[in-house]
């Protein structure tokens, strides 16, 4: 499937030079009838993927490779709200009053494994300026770090807020 996708992406971008190309796929199936659900996923993983890769660029996103999304998918959008309420809600309250970026920065912070240099090179901002910020999401959320359960459900909460973010466009 990748390579078709593939090269489905190198024909189109031959044909628009200069565009970004996006190709996504859902899950083959084997019954015409079940196309619909196929097609479904395509467009999920098309908006995850402009999400997660910017709605401006060029990326193949395949649903069967979406990992935790895959599963985070299954979920209603409130138990989603819910879960993001529940770890980030004091972040997204702060960035909204402050027009600031602590849960970008948290997102970019996770994505580099919590690797502060690549995060700060990324973010474009000086190290000190991100270990500012993670200063202020350990005050704002009560240090999830130091507790397994904690970290996990911060690092679910923010994938889950960015797909119901993919899911409103």
């Amino acid at each position: 499937m990748r390579r078709r996708c593939e090269e489905l992406r190198r024909a189109v971008a031959a044909a628009c030079p200069g565009h970004a190309v996006a190709v996504a796929a859902g899950t083959v199936r084997d019954d015409f009838a079940e196309l619909h659900l196929s097609h479904s996923q395509a467009l999920g993983t098309l908006a995850l993927g402009r999400e997660l890769d910017g709605a401006a660029g060029s990326f193949i996103r395949l649903h069967e490779d979406s990992g935790v999304y895959r599963l985070l998918d299954q979920l209603p959008a409130t138990e989603l709200r819910a879960l993001v309420d529940d770890a980030l809600g004091p972040l997204l309250r702060y960035d909204t009053r402050h027009d600031g970026s602590l849960v970008h920065s948290l997102g970019v912070y996770l994505r580099h494994d919590r690797n502060g240099v690549e995060a700060a090179e990324e973010l474009h901002v000086h190290y000190n300026t991100l270990r500012y910020r993670l200063k202020q999401i350990e005050r704002l959320t009560g240090a999830p770090d130091k507790d397994p359960m904690r970290r996990l459900q911060t690092e679910l909460a923010v994938h889950a807020h960015r797909l119901l973010r993919a899911r409103a466009r």
